[in-house]
C-alpha cells in the first residue's frame, strides 16, 4: 500500500469516525431533552426519545462492524461526558434570570425535569450500553445482523426496565405498559433498519 492510498483510506476512516461520533452524541443529548414528553399511539405509550435513543445502539455497533470495536467503547464513555455536559448547562440556564416570566415558566415546563431523565438515562445507559457492545462483539453470531437484533433486544430490555422507573415512578401510572410499549418499539425498529448492516458491511 503507498502512502497516497493509506493516506485516502485513513481519510475515509476519520470521515466516517466523524460522521458516527456526531450521529451518536446527537442522538443521546436530544434524548435526554425529549424523554419528557410521553406518546400515545393506539394502545402504544413511549417517550418521545425512543427513535433516536435506540438509534445510538445500532451506530454503536455500526462502528463496530465497519470501522473498529475499541472506539465503539470509546464512544459510550463519550456518551456519558455529553450527557452530563448537557444537563449542567440546562441546569445553569434554569437557574439565570429570565427577562420574560412566561418564557421561563416554559422553560422550567420542559426542561425543568431534564435532571430525572439524565439520572434515569445513566442509570440505564451505562449497563444497556456495555451489555449491547459485549454481545455484539463477542463473536457468538457470524452473522453481525443476527448479532445487532441479538445485542439490542437484550440490551433494550434491560435499558427499557430501569429508565422507564427512574424517570416517570411516581409521575405517570401504567408504567408496565409503557416498558412493553417501548420494547415492542424498539425491537420493531431494530428490525426494520437490521439490513442497513449489509450496506455497513460492503463499505467495510
Amino acid at each position: 500500500m503507498t502512502k497516497e492510498v493509506f493516506k485516502k483510506f485513513m481519510n475515509q476512516v476519520e470521515k466516517k469516525l466523524m460522521t458516527f461520533t456526531t450521529l451518536f452524541i446527537t442522538g443521546i443529548v436530544v434524548s435526554n431533552v425529549i424523554a419528557s414528553k410521553v406518546v400515545k399511539i393506539g394502545l402504544f405509550v413511549f417517550p418521545a426519545s425512543i427513535i433516536s435513543y435506540t438509534f445510538t445502539f445500532i451506530i454503536s455497533n455500526m462502528v463496530s462492524e465497519s470501522v473498529d470495536k475499541k472506539y465503539s467503547k470509546q464512544l459510550i464513555y463519550m456518551g456519558f461526558l455529553a450527557q452530563i455536559t448537557a444537563s449542567l448547562l440546562i441546569i445553569l440556564g434554569l437557574f439565570m434570570p429570565s427577562a420574560n416570566t412566561e418564557r421561563g415558566e416554559a422553560y422550567k415546563i420542559i426542561l425543568g425535569m431534564n435532571w430525572r431523565f439524565t439520572i434515569a438515562s445513566l442509570s440505564a445507559y451505562g449497563t444497556s450500553q456495555l451489555i449491547n457492545h459485549y454481545v455484539f462483539n463477542k463473536g457468538l453470531f457470524k452473522s453481525p445482523l443476527t448479532a445487532n437484533l441479538v445485542s439490542v433486544g437484550i440490551a433494550q430490555f434491560f435499558d427499557t426496565l430501569v429508565f422507564t422507573y427512574v424517570a416517570f415512578l411516581g409521575v405517570y401510572k401504567g408504567l408496565w405498559g409503557m416498558i412493553l410499549s417501548q420494547y415492542v418499539i424498539k425491537v420493531i425498529i431494530v428490525i426494520v433498519t437490521n439490513p442497513v448492516f449489509l450496506l455497513i458491511k460492503k463499505t467495510k
